[in-house]
């Protein structure tokens, strides 16, 4: 019996040996990448489903120039067949209301031309599938109201982008681009001083971005933009990436810093840009985090730039600035804190475990 109970008890020291040596090694910081990279790409594709799958319009401003009873009739037509996804603003002359269409505060305008024709014009370049949700609306308006609409479009898409996605990818681009580069600039030129990183983070901001300014646009003309300025706002958001990343980096380490930069610019940032779906047609959530994260002002920076040359609005560039100045200095005193203004510290190789160490003995 005491034999048997010797030899019980060492198999199951074994075993519990071989489970320790198992997972001593390499095993399992694998297994923890392992579930990380599944956890992340669940909310990647529920963040962008939840984002893209089922856009819906919610209080769409649209502005029709005729006398209030009109303006009852189209708020009344839409209120019942599309409850909840436009709001009717009225204009006493065209031109207020084109102008309101080229600030985009409105995404179309109404007008009578006579008792039996109208005019609608539509903005592409404001959110292409807004105007096309607008377009819908032209069959059940013109039964109502017993005219005939012709659909102008005041801002159409370039021909070589005709659903506006390439500002989109342009954004996506300058966003992956920048933190991707502070990674690789961080691996493979171990040693850097402070000075030295935010310079090489500013060149390789500016070379990459004049690159891909200059290809989507005189090159291969997919959108007709001014390069400087465009080269300016992706230089921009190029840098800011570098820097959050950066940030991540020195405060919680090299291995762990892809994490929360994946989570803010990959996750959150670009399903909520505003651009491969219109803001409007974001769920709320989506709609406010995009106002105000960085991919989502580049968008709207961009779409301006692009578009509307004579109606920049203000906010995307205030958005991108705050952003620039909060991400660089969070980097330059996190950096000044934990290694100083000298040369970057090494990645420090992984303690052997001591199951290894024995083992090694």
């Amino acid at each position: 019996m005491a034999g048997t109970s010797t030899a019980t008890t060492s198999t199951a020291t074994t075993r519990r040996d071989r489970f320790l040596h198992l997972w001593a090694g390499p095993n399992l910081p694998a297994l923890v990448i392992t579930i990380i990279i599944a956890i992340m790409g669940s909310l990647f594709v529920l963040s962008y489903s939840l984002a893209m799958a089922n856009p819906t319009p919610r209080d769409v401003p649209i502005g029709i120039v005729d006398d209030p009873a009109t303006i009852a009739e189209v708020t009344s037509t839409l209120d019942s067949r599309y409850p909840g996804m436009f709001t009717v603003d009225r204009f006493d002359s065209t031109p207020a209301a084109l102008d309101a269409l080229d600030h985009q505060r409105i995404y179309a305008v109404g007008v009578r031309d006579s008792p039996t024709t109208a005019t609608l014009t539509l903005s592409s370049a404001s959110g292409d599938s807004i105007a096309r949700a607008i377009e819908q609306t032209v069959p059940d308006l013109e039964q109502q109201l017993g005219v005939t609409f012709t659909v102008h479009d005041a801002h159409p898409l370039s021909d070589r982008d005709p659903s506006g996605l390439v500002i989109f990818y342009l954004a996506i681009a300058a966003s992956i681009v920048g933190f991707v580069g502070a990674i690789q600039t961080r691996v493979n030129a171990q040693g850097l001083t402070l000075r030295g990183e935010l310079m090489w983070d500013l060149i390789r901001s500016a070379v990459t971005a004049l690159a891909v300014a200059t290809v989507v646009g005189p090159i291969m003309r997919f959108e007709t933009f001014p390069v400087l300025p465009v080269w300016l706002v992706l230089a921009a958001t190029m840098f800011i990436g570098g820097m959050v990343y950066s940030f991540w980096r020195v405060t919680i380490g090299a291995r762990w810093a892809l994490l929360p930069t994946w989570l803010m610019f990959v996750v959150v940032s670009n399903p909520s840009s505003g651009a491969a779906v219109a803001p409007q047609l974001l769920p709320p959530f989506y709609e406010f985090m995009g106002r105000w994260l960085p991919i989502g002002a580049t968008v709207r920076l961009l779409r301006d730039l692009a578009y509307f040359p004579d109606a920049v609005h203000p906010e995307p560039i205030v958005v991108l600035c705050i952003w620039l100045v909060v991400a660089t200095t969070a980097f330059v005193v996190a950096r000044i804190i934990r290694q100083g203004t000298g040369s970057s510290e090494p990645p420090k190789a992984p303690d052997p475990t001591p199951a290894i160490a024995e083992e090694s003995t």
